[in-house]
């Protein structure tokens, strides 16, 4: 369905409808709602400055979970900062849990998150990043993401970093390989010497069962020739 035809369903019309109760009761802001567009504004504890753009891309069958809706998060020391998305704006890699759910309850679960982005900066990395940061150091830095920060060098010579990033990655990869290799060749090891020792005791056994035999077989010719010599006193007598 094109984005000109596409109208927000019955859930998502209800969701929008919350979203709307949660914009009041906070102090963010609806800058934008259309069947296709969401722009919420919102001021965290920290007087950070956030804006939430959710846009509908259409549905994507191949994907169980896509709900035809995806969202970015835009961060600032000021206010202006996001309005003008100036160099002093950067973007956050921050997502709702459940990302099947319709787009107003998606939107709300961020508003309330950043609205207490102090709170949740205890268990967001990321946020914490970027809550420290100067005005002037967000001039360098483009996007916060969970495991780095992407500067505007980075995304300039984007390839260098990139490959040192994929570099660094099929050098762990090959550590577990490495790794898993090993284990694998130690629990060849002991199981190798878990089945020497089965043999070796199997071998002791059959030695300790052959030596049985001899010994009962010298007490029978030893019990044998006892009783020959005895038979032969009895006849001299």
């Amino acid at each position: 369905m094109s984005q000109e035809s596409y109208r927000m369903s019955e859930p998502e019309l209800r969701s929008v409808e919350m979203l709307q109760g949660v914009v009041k009761s906070t102090s963010a802001t609806l800058v934008l709602l259309t069947q296709t567009e969401i722009k919420v504004r919102v001021q965290g504890e920290s007087k950070r400055w956030y804006e939430i753009y959710a846009k509908y891309h259409g549905h994507h069958d191949i994907f169980d979970h896509d709900n035809g809706w995806n969202y970015s998060v835009n961060a600032g020391r000021r206010e202006s900062d996001i309005v003008d998305e100036n160099d002093y704006c950067a973007q956050l890699c921050l997502h709702a849990n459940e990302q099947n759910l319709p787009i107003g309850d998606q939107i709300v679960t961020v508003i309330l998150s950043l609205s207490n982005d102090i709170q949740t900066a205890m268990e967001i990395p990321l946020l914490a990043q970027f809550i420290v940061c100067t005005r002037q150091m967000l001039a360098n830095i483009m996007i916060f993401q969970d495991t780095m920060i992407v500067t505007e060098e980075m995304a300039e010579y984007g390839h260098d970093w990139m490959e040192e990033e994929h570099e660094e990655e099929m050098y762990h990869q090959n550590n577990e390989y490495e790794n898993h290799q090993m284990i694998e060749e130690m629990q060849s090891l002991e199981d190798f010497l878990e089945l020497q020792e089965e043999n070796d005791e199997q071998l002791e056994a059959q030695r300790e069962a052959i030596e049985e035999k001899k010994r009962k077989r010298d007490d029978h010719l030893t019990d044998f020739w006892n009783h020959m010599v005895d038979k032969f006193h009895d006849k001299e007598s």
